[in-house]
């Protein structure tokens, strides 16, 4: 561990010291929805019309499942329509996931057609949240809370109130080019696109889990790592990027919200895990 998770304090970066994990937290939203497929309460090929009824009702063609998954539905990011609106996320205070969806039903079609393009957004992993809401019937925090414990993550969860004291958190600092340092504020309940902490022993914790499931064909954690069947897309799957890095086979994501920024990279065949 290095560095200070607290400058005002100067409090090191610990064990227990939690960190915002911004878009790595993708994967953790994709396990609970794959969670639900293998229980046969979700299909990946289901039109999201069918938990989302209110979505798009103008467009003809479906859009499966799946497609939210590796960001090939067309739904656009309402982080950007939040800034082509003249409201960036950043200078409200308490938005959360029922306003993204708001702005989401106001949008009357897809940038493209689904499984044809793949496209990054963060909607996506908004509206596969409410979908394991109405699933479950859990609020999507409560159920992913309770995946975290099931895979031994005790000082993992998605944060739903910026206010809330979260024990050992590392707090974002940023220098905005005066030379003075300057606390990064976080005033959103957004969740399951990002803003999961958790510390880097839970992760570990993670990684090794993943490891040991590498020879179960089936299980949760081992169809995770792959590519989703029966879409185009084959370079990202449940909330990660599948591609060679440096020449070797890899499973990896990055994230970053303000200045909040995590890396996690796997490389299977060394058995090799690296999180930043």
């Amino acid at each position: 561990y290095l560095g200070l998770a607290n400058l005002q304090h100067q409090i090191p970066v610990e064990a227990q010291t939690r960190f915002n994990l911004a878009s790595v937290a993708k994967q953790f939203t994709a396990l609970c929805v794959l969670k639900l497929v293998l229980e046969n309460k979700l299909s990946l090929e289901t039109d999201i019309r069918q938990y989302l009824p209110q979505m798009y009702p103008q467009h003809k063609t479906a859009i499966p499942l799946k497609t939210l998954l590796n960001h090939s539905s067309g739904v656009r990011d309402f982080y950007d329509l939040l800034s082509i609106r003249g409201t960036p996320w950043w200078r409200q205070e308490g938005l959360d996931n029922e306003d993204a969806l708001a702005l989401l039903l106001k949008q009357k079609d897809l940038n493209f057609a689904p499984n044809t393009e793949h496209w990054y957004s963060n909607s996506n992993y908004t509206l596969l949240a409410e979908i394991v809401t109405k699933v479950s019937e859990t609020p999507f925090p409560q159920y992913a809370k309770q995946l975290f414990t099931d895979l031994g993550m005790s000082n993992t969860q998605f944060c739903t109130n910026y206010m809330r004291v979260i024990p050992f958190q590392s707090l974002p600092y940023n220098d905005w080019g005066d030379g003075s340092w300057q606390q990064y504020p976080m005033m959103t309940n957004l969740y399951a696109d990002g803003f999961l902490y958790t510390t880097l022993k839970d992760q570990l914790v993670f990684e090794q889990a993943i490891q040991k499931a590498t020879a179960q064909a089936n299980s949760l954690l081992n169809l995770s790592q792959k590519p989703i069947p029966n879409t185009r897309i084959q370079s990202y799957g449940y909330g990660l990027e599948i591609s060679p890095i440096n020449g070797y086979p890899a499973v990896h994501h990055s994230g970053s919200t303000g200045s909040y920024n995590a890396q996690t990279l796997r490389f299977p065949d060394e058995k090799l895990s690296i999180i930043i």
